[in-house]
């Protein structure tokens, strides 16, 4: 059923979300995972196990594996990005040649690694601790008339390595170790009114091109877009 909203079902909606939902997909593989898009999955911690073995028995082939899924937005965040003048009268863009308002906002995930190797989960656990004392960042893209403008984000992890699960004789039984990350990501939305400001197409054509084989769908009937959204919900 496609969107009741004209500037969903237009793709003229500023998708701040799924553009940095895509960048974090990134910088949990690249640290994380040994570039193996493959493992990570979009969903909840809850779902997390059984999405990731799908229909088939479980496998310890599965692991290691992160999941992740939007668990709350808000305005603002951990640093004072606020600025009446730049939601009202805009930020000049360099790369736009123009000005273009914004407001900073904060988005948080649920999100948990997954091991059945003790010395994997201390691997990880001291990787994040690392990325917890530092500040972390990472540039995503929105694009503008043609041209991509970069966006920063600011991670800060809420790490949890001894965290309890309902389905604890699941963990036992396969000897799973887990590691909470919990990230919220500060960021900038773009409050513009511009149709043509949305993800670059290099971008959903490289996250549709890691994807789209390991999805069951007929991907020779879905728009590149399309599977995004579908991907994301």
């Amino acid at each position: 059923m496609p969107s009741f909203y004209n500037n969903v079902r237009a793709n003229t909606y500023k998708n701040v979300t799924y553009a940095l939902n895509i960048a974090l997909e990134g910088y949990f593989y690249n640290l994380l995972l040994e570039n193996d898009s493959s493992r990570v999955i979009y969903s909840s911690t809850d779902f997390a196990l059984v999405k990731r073995s799908s229909k088939e028995q479980w496998n310890n082939a599965n692991l290691p594996f992160i999941n992740y899924k939007v668990s709350n937005k808000e305005k603002d965040g951990n640093r004072n990005w606020n600025s009446f003048q730049a939601a009202s009268q805009g930020v000049y863009i360099d790369e736009l040649k123009s000005k273009i308002n914004f407001i900073p906002i904060s988005i948080s995930y649920d999100s948990t690694y997954w091991t059945n190797r003790f010395e994997d989960y201390n691997y990880v656990s001291d990787l994040l601790l690392e990325q917890d004392s530092l500040e972390t960042k990472f540039r995503f893209y929105l694009e503008y008339n043609g041209i991509e403008v970069p966006f920063i984000g600011i991670v800060s992890l809420s790490l949890d390595t001894s965290p309890q699960y309902s389905e604890m004789d699941w963990l036992e039984k396969n000897n799973m170790h887990s590691i909470s990350i919990n990230p919220t990501i500060q960021t900038f939305l773009p409050i513009t009114k511009a149709a043509s400001f949305g993800i670059p197409k290099t971008v959903i054509h490289e996250f549709y091109s890691n994807k789209a084989t390991l999805i069951e769908t007929d991907t020779l009937e879905i728009d590149e877009y399309a599977f995004i959204e579908n991907y994301f919900t």
